[in-house]
């Protein structure tokens, strides 16, 4: 069984008439990356990237007579076909969804007059990985419910006094990510939210510059200009706006990514902030 959600998270109803019956989800192909050259054996490997994964899901179809089969059977053409993607989620899975769209053809296989079986050839729409439903923000307003569909097992969740995304005063936060796969902002879902409360400072003296440093993965985003009480910084993905106007020339233009796990980071020249972080996770 499965769930379908429009671009909006929706749930999108079936015709009447129309179960969904099963789905069938491949694991993601890589794409190896190499260089040949001519006269030289074998070639440089380069690692690989990850290309798409195959989703394909059955429907039965239950019409009244012969003419409401086909009535039926176009509604079932304009399900997968009015929108330019849709999200799947596995009914025993909820808490994770893909985003897909039908690009294939495919042809009903009538079993008698009223009834129909469909098998959907669906492809995964931009990034290949599995992505929670809920966000980072969800976890630290309502934390982790056993009863809530945002999340489910084997979405690699942990005690809900581990999972802060909001952090006052903290030069050191510790932010986890329940997913196995990397993120970065470019690529994936991801905003940071920082509410200075003090002037940017090294050592008492005022300092031009505030950076967040992921200890983890040795990487860094860096404003290089005062930071001043008040002062509002947002990174939406490769967006940067600081009080609502787009600041990235104030940056260093370095950003950092989130490790699968937990990420340790330090703040430097800040001492009195508010930071909050809001993502999802993926999955491979």
């Amino acid at each position: 069984m499965f769930i379908v959600y429009d671009e909006n998270m929706n749930i999108k109803p079936f015709p009447q008439g129309v179960t969904p019956l099963d789905i069938f989800i491949s694991s993601i192909n890589r794409k190896r990356v190499k260089e040949e050259t001519e006269g030289v054996h074998g070639y440089v490997d380069k690692g690989y990237t990850y290309d798409t994964r195959n989703i394909n899901v059955i429907l039965r179809s239950e019409a009244n007579d012969t003419r409401d089969y086909r009535l039926l059977r176009d509604e079932v053409f304009s399900f997968f076909s009015e929108h330019d993607y849709l999200y799947i989620s596995e009914e025993y899975q909820r808490g994770k969804r893909y985003k897909v769209t039908a690009v294939e053809s495919f042809i009903p296989e009538r079993i008698n007059r009223r009834i129909s079986s469909v098998g959907i050839a669906i492809e995964m729409a931009d990034l290949p990985f599995a992505e929670s439903i809920g966000t980072t923000q969800d976890i630290q307003l309502k934390g982790i419910n056993a009863d809530d569909e945002l999340w489910g097992f084997g979405m690699g969740l942990i005690d809900n006094e581990d999972m802060v995304y909001k952090f006052v005063n903290n030069q050191s936060p510790r932010v986890f990510n329940a997913g196995n796969v990397r993120i970065h902002p470019f690529k994936q879902e991801f905003k940071l939210k920082l509410i200075a409360k003090s002037d940017s400072m090294n050592n008492g003296n005022p300092v031009s510059r505030m950076r967040i440093y992921n200890r983890t993965t040795d990487e860094y985003f860096q404003v290089d200009d005062y930071v001043k009480s008040g002062d509002v910084i947002e990174i939406d993905g490769p967006v940067v706006k600081i009080n609502g106007l787009n600041a990235l020339h104030k940056t260093s233009k370095d950003w950092f990514t989130l490790a699968p796990g937990f990420n340790d980071f330090t703040i430097y020249y800040l001492t009195d902030f508010e930071l909050t972080f809001d993502f999802r996770f993926y999955y491979l």
